[in-house]
């Protein structure tokens, strides 16, 4: 069975983290976030294509280097295509019923449930569907007995017709193909899926966790749901005898933390804490902080430095960059000047 990933966006909302990466291997729980998906497809799923736009030669070489056990093959989009153009610019390598999965999402979807629900009811297309607290800001469904009667994309806050919304994980019969137009941007979520409503398009809800993880808010909401599904440890090789640890947390060995970590702390290699508040944050490889420095609600890129006595709070700190003695950043983003 094949799958399409589709991983072309600018990851504009993760920059700048993603000036000298694309979004796909961004890491997470420090790996790739693209392999976070590649690891729950079942072995069935055999055949992968990798839509990107931005950094493609990156994303390609990455694939070349890294073994997974099924044939993995990154397709280029020229221009941006949009998540339906996207889809239909790797239309001529499709063969059967395929899946397509957004690449910056995370979650416990039983993939051969949803394709037993897909054989059955016979649609031209189905999505896998997860209940928020706010749709608001997702693809939300009208549904009856199985079938999307209506899908509306980001509707006005009050006005969703359900909770509803669309996981960014789909199964498609090639016959969708046919409803995407061809050399132009396309949207799923605002043409192809409000077109096949009604008749063709059925949603299969599912429990257990979902997250998109492409903004910081929830990047670190999908952090904490990995940590809390297997994805914490701490190596016994780190040396974090002068530090206070609330689980859960991720520390590889080539760590060195002392002061109070956790919890939804996440260590890249090499990350040295001292005597530092670390908490509901990630660190990428090389970062520091340093003593009665403090970090909460943030990601601190690879190789930064937070001064001594300084706070981050809800921040995304650049590859490389050193927040001064003393300083205080909240809400922000990029290589300025800290205030």
């Amino acid at each position: 069975m094949q799958a399409v990933i589709i991983a072309g966006g600018l990851g504009t909302r993760l920059r700048p983290l993603t000036f000298k990466r694309p979004k796909a291997l961004v890491p997470l729980l420090n790996r790739p976030q693209v392999l976070h998906i590649l690891d729950r497809l079942p072995k069935e799923v055999d055949e992968v294509f990798v839509a990107v736009n931005y950094m493609y030669d990156r994303v390609r070489q990455f694939f070349r280097e890294t073994d997974l056990g099924r044939s993995v093959e990154v397709i280029e989009e020229k221009e941006p295509l949009g998540t339906a153009g996207a889809v239909k610019n790797v239309g001529s390598r499709l063969d059967g019923t395929f899946a397509v999965y957004n690449g910056d999402v995370v979650d416990s979807l039983d993939f051969s449930a949803l394709l037993a629900f897909h054989r059955k009811r016979r649609g031209l297309a189905t999505i896998a569907l997860f209940e928020v607290e706010d749709p608001s800001p997702f693809g939300v469904v009208e549904m009856d007995d199985g079938r999307v009667n209506r899908f509306v994309e980001k509707p006005t806050k009050g006005e969703a017709p359900s909770r509803l919304v669309s996981a960014g994980r789909y199964l498609f019969e090639p016959e969708v193909l046919d409803r995407i137009p061809a050399a132009r941007a396309v949207s799923m979520e605002r043409e192809v899926f409000p077109a096949l409503a009604g008749k063709d398009l059925f949603g299969f809800p599912f429990t257990g966790y979902w997250s998109d993880a492409g903004t910081l808010e929830s990047y670190l909401r999908a952090a904490s749901i990995l940590l809390a599904h297997g994805g914490a440890g701490v190596d016994p090789a780190a040396d974090t005898s002068r530090a206070s640890i609330e689980p859960p947390v991720l520390i590889p060995e080539s760590c060195s933390v002392a002061g109070r970590v956790g919890p939804n702390v996440v260590f890249g290699g090499g990350c040295r804490i001292e005597d530092a508040v670390v908490d509901n944050s990630t660190l990428f490889d090389r970062a520091q902080v340093e003593s009665r420095a403090s970090v909460t609600d943030s990601i601190i890129g690879a190789g930064s430095v937070i001064g001594r006595g300084a706070t981050v709070e809800a921040s995304i700190i650049a590859d490389g960059e050193r927040v001064g003695e003393g300083k205080r950043v909240l809400g922000y983003q990029g290589q300025r000047s800290a205030a």
